[in-house]
């Protein structure tokens, strides 16, 4: 803040000393024809010649002011493109929690917008009001949902169980609309935070990726059972690193199986939490945690 003010501070100085040349040449000027006039008063014969244009006091003055005006909208540029670089400031461990709206397409064509709007609205306010209180640190609106960040897996974890339980328990009235669904996608690891506070990383890349998963992202793993039914809405996929951290949750939750996801290289172990209070962990809980690091990736570079 004090660098930006003091290059404010030399803009203005700037400013003012190019402006003073041109007030200079606008008194000499304005001078110079003074002294013509009153030669012009004693001697009536003869014409007086006129000043050049560039001469002219306004003419001077409007340039000096178009000068600093050229110069200052520069600068402006110059600082909106610096201001644009991503600087890192950090990088931290947090889990990242993408929720989005199934079927909004549909919903617009079939029901209007105006309901579209209405139920992108009802999720915004709901989820927002819940991760408030979940040590929330950073939130964005993805359009049909949200991005957010929280400072653990388990707060992400538990806003996105109370979400869904309202949303099943307490659903908002969007008649003659069908209830709202969503896909929940939570990963954990290591974030970039920048200067301005927006995140960057691998793992928000992952989260996103987990919402959309469908059941052909999945791949049969020699010793793994065959992949059951796979919910299409009202889910919460998790990625094995959030799976660990929620391991002393009590939290129920099951493999589903190993996929592969755009931009990373290798297979990924998927699990679900069973968020429903129905739900019933797996039989054998224990053998949903056996780490198989052979054959998971890491994001591939791409272009």
């Amino acid at each position: 803040m004090n660098m930006r003010r003091f290059l404010e501070s030399v803009f203005l100085i700037f400013a003012v000393l190019a402006l003073v040349p041109f007030a200079s040449l606008a008194g000499v000027a304005s001078s110079e024809h003074m002294k013509m006039v009153e030669g012009a008063g004693a001697a009536m014969d003869r014409p007086v010649a006129s000043v050049p244009f560039y001469q002219e006091h306004t003419f001077l003055v409007l340039a000096g002011f178009a000068t600093a005006v050229v110069g200052f909208v520069a600068f402006r540029i110059a600082k909106r493109r610096r201001g644009r670089k991503v600087e890192p400031a950090a990088l931290v461990n947090e889990a990242a929690l993408v929720v989005d709206l199934v079927n909004s397409t549909h919903v617009s064509t079939h029901y209007g917008n105006g309901l579209a709007m209405r139920a992108r609205s009802a999720l915004k306010d709901r989820t927002l009001a819940i991760a408030a209180a979940r040590r929330l640190t950073f939130s964005e609106n993805t359009g049909d949902g949200y991005f957010m960040t929280f400072a653990s897996v388990g707060d992400a974890v538990h806003t996105a169980i109370e979400l869904l339980n309202g949303l099943r328990d307490q659903p908002p009235d969007l008649s003659p609309g069908p209830p709202i669904a969503v896909r929940v996608g939570i990963s954990y690891g290591e974030i970039l935070l920048d200067s301005h506070g927006g995140r960057h990383g691998a793992a928000i890349n992952k989260a996103f990726r987990l919402e959309g998963l469908t059941a052909k992202s999945f791949t049969r793993v020699e010793g793994e059972s065959e992949l059951g039914k796979l919910p299409d809405c009202n889910r919460i996929f998790i990625d094995e690193d959030a799976s660990h951290e929620l391991r002393s949750s009590g939290i129920p939750m099951r493999s589903v199986g190993f996929c592969r996801l755009k931009g990373f290289s290798g297979l990924h172990r998927v699990f679900e939490v069973l968020w429903h209070n129905d739900a019933r962990p797996p039989r054998n809980h224990a053998d949903s945690y056996v780490p198989l690091k052979s054959i998971i990736g890491v994001e591939r570079a791409t272009k």
